[in-house]
């Protein structure tokens, strides 16, 4: 039971909208729904579905979708959230050390997407 609340905590403090804002990547969004991640990117242009789930040290992205196409079974992230909850950085499980993204918690989709 514990660590099904410890679970639904952590994906409470995901749950919205992600901006990216580094300068070494192009701008990318995560939205996080309870039981569902959007994946935008390419000024809006391009944007990918998944289910997730989350432990302490990793999230997990299944069956990336982009539209009908299962792109990847499976898409490890390692994250961490500052005290604050509120800038996420998050990195492909076992890429390289500078191949990150930092992400900033935001109330509204900056490619502004209607879905």
């Amino acid at each position: 039971m514990l660590i099904a609340c410890e679970t639904n905590e952590r994906k409470e403090n995901l749950i919205g909208i992600w901006e990216s804002y580094e300068t070494h990547h192009s701008k990318a969004v995560l939205i996080f729904y309870k039981d569902s991640v959007i994946t935008e990117y390419l000024g809006g242009g391009m944007h990918t579905n998944s289910k997730w789930d989350i432990d302490e040290e990793k999230i997990y992205f299944k069956n990336v979708r982009l539209k009908d196409t299962v792109l990847k079974k499976n898409i490890n992230y390692e994250y961490k959230l500052n005290e604050t909850e509120d800038t996420l950085f998050i990195k492909v499980e076992g890429g390289k050390e500078d191949d990150y993204s930092k992400m900033k918690k935001v109330l509204t989709n900056p490619f502004d997407a209607k879905y």
